[in-house]
């Protein structure tokens, strides 16, 4: 009698943290990170950055081509409602570019989007997760606020 070896092919652990992440970008199209207010990580114990050093960004925008979001310097719930803000626009199906303004109307800021240099080193959960995804190239635009006027009229 011959007996047929099948060699042992471990299964690659799930991680966790990333699945988290594609359960929200699967729910509501995106997912938000933001750096420096406390981390809901159990072995972290960083101490909160002061307010200039922190930010947030977007995971999921990659999935459609386009560029992840980055904003810097505002607390975890006023990111979250800018990016969510001009993340849904991109889920919609508007296209940003590094140069156009983002206006949010009458007494709104108005922001101007810049290409992030070396992406995967700023948005470490976004290069993690396109890592284990196989998604391709990692880009972002940060919003910072403008230097020149709004075009649009509806934000003086």
């Amino acid at each position: 009698m011959t007996h047929t070896v099948i060699p042992f092919r471990p299964t690659p652990a799930v991680d966790p943290d990333m699945a988290r992440v594609a359960t929200t970008i699967e729910r509501h199209g995106l997912h938000l990170v933001h750096v420096g207010e406390g981390c809901s990580c159990e072995d972290c114990r960083a101490d909160p950055l002061p307010p200039d050093q922190r930010f947030g960004y977007t995971i999921g925008l990659t999935d459609l081509g386009r560029p992840e979001l980055l904003v810097r310097g505002l607390g975890a719930r006023e990111t979250a409602g800018v990016l969510n803000r001009w993340g849904d626009s991109v889920l919609a199906g508007q296209e940003f570019e590094a140069g156009h303004l983002l206006c949010e109307g009458p007494g709104g800021p108005t922001w101007e989007l810049v290409a992030v240099r070396r992406p995967s080193r700023t948005l470490r959960w976004a290069a993690r997760y396109y890592r284990t995804s196989g998604s391709g190239g990692l880009s972002a635009l940060e919003l910072i606020p403008a230097r020149r006027p709004c075009p649009c009229g509806a934000c003086c």
